[in-house]
């Protein structure tokens, strides 16, 4: 769906209105700005075919769902999940991984996979960025918007984000895993907003998880947008886009309420 397509919504907004619209815009990092190319299922099935019995992404894709939505809502939004790992992240993703081995009753070797996986989701070359990133996020930093990304991730992002040419189109980042808090916590959106020098109702936040962006930023007094590049949540009340260019005409705000 092109930005044309999509009807601006109205909807309500109790923070304080910024006459020439939000001073920052956070955003998240996974399927916001950036996604895994080729996609874990892909990636997975390729490791663990060399590891032990054949695979398809196909076979891979829907155990690698069931256990990752298991482990989101094991996340309570507090601690991050990588720090409170006994072990810390490769730690957490051991035990990931065994699920989905698990799952799939495979003989490859847990630590082996893990070794080759986490290596090669650390290069920045395993992720793309989507098409209309860098010009949004130029287009607003021209205009003098503040921009930030807050982001449940290990400790590998900064890495990532680097490798992409992203890092230096933010002022800041916070990494959950570095961080120490995650959201959907208002901690960590309270502490990009004093970063910025900003009160939170004058920030945006952006991002695709309804719990962990939508609900997380507004319960920390920012304003949220829902990406929705798949066309999900078409029925749910969330406000949404299908695409980052969407967001440069809601941060020029203010955003009416909805009657």
């Amino acid at each position: 769906m092109s930005p044309a397509a999509v009807a601006p919504q109205c909807f309500d907004y109790n923070g304080p209105m910024l006459r020439n619209g939000f001073a920052a815009v956070t955003f998240d990092a996974g399927n916001t700005l950036l996604a895994a190319d080729p996609p874990p299922p892909v990636l997975y099935a390729r490791v663990l075919s060399h590891l032990g019995r054949e695979v398809t992404p196909e076979e891979v894709g829907p155990v690698f769902a069931e256990v990752w939505a298991d482990a989101q809502r094991d996340a309570r939004g507090g601690r991050d999940r990588y720090q409170a790992a006994t072990g810390g992240e490769r730690a957490w993703w051991g035990g990931f991984l065994r699920e989905v081995l698990s799952h799939l009753d495979h003989d490859a070797s847990w630590q082996e996979a893990l070794e080759r996986l986490y290596a090669a989701f650390t290069r920045p070359e395993a992720w793309k960025v989507f098409p209309e990133v860098e010009g949004v996020l130029d287009r607003l930093r021209k205009r003098g918007v503040l921009l930030a990304v807050i982001s449940n991730w290990d400790t590998r992002l900064p890495r990532i984000l680097d490798g992409l040419g992203l890092t230096s189109r933010f002022h800041t980042v916070a990494v959950s895993s570095l961080e120490g808090v995650e959201k959907p916590s208002p901690e960590i959106f309270h502490r990009v907003a004093t970063r910025l020098g900003v009160q939170p109702g004058q920030v945006l936040h952006v991002g695709d998880s309804p719990r962990e962006d939508y609900e997380g930023a507004r319960s920390a007094g920012l304003e949220a947008v829902l990406i929705d590049r798949p066309g999900l949540f078409e029925s749910s009340p969330y406000r949404r886009v299908a695409n980052l260019t969407e967001v440069e005409s809601i941060a020029a705000g203010p955003l009416d309420a909805r009657s």
